[in-house]
């Protein structure tokens, strides 16, 4: 894997983060995907309000996890072992004193390389191009 190559990384001028946030899992739920849930890794903000120190390179950062279950069973059944990519996922963060928010995800395609199958590289494709129009959606 080439992480320059394999990873798109999404950049949104916005100050209104949650909003962003609300719009992608719109444009997500709308392509039939379920999210199946968000890590808030951005709630150390908890932690340093309850005077526990830590030091964080960070505004924000969610991690978006989502599967379509049509897409995901063929996966699976190409080969067991696809799982361990699932489900996929945005990143979505934002920088210390910035407004611009990022948006990245590995491309599906990356990863169905390592399972030389064409059948899962064929859902991947669709898994890809999804992601990239849920992106293109976004009006930022």
């Amino acid at each position: 894997m080439n992480l320059n190559q394999d990873i798109v990384d999404r950049q949104y001028k916005t100050e209104d983060f949650d909003g962003l946030l609300d719009d992608l899992v719109t444009e997500i739920e709308a392509r039939n995907y379920r999210i199946t849930r968000i890590n808030h890794i951005d709630n150390i903000y908890d932690r340093l309000e309850a005077g526990i120190d830590v030091t964080i390179g960070f505004k924000r950062y969610k991690i978006v996890e989502f599967c379509n279950l049509n897409s995901c069973s063929e996966l699976i059944s190409a080969d067991l072992r696809a799982g361990v990519f699932m489900p996929v996922r945005f990143v979505v963060y934002q920088k210390n004193k910035e407004i611009t928010a990022h948006i990245a995800f590995l491309k599906p395609t990356a990863f169905a390389t390592l399972f030389n199958s064409e059948s899962l590289t064929q859902v991947a494709i669709q898994i890809e191009e999804d992601m990239t129009r849920v992106l293109e959606e976004l009006d930022y």
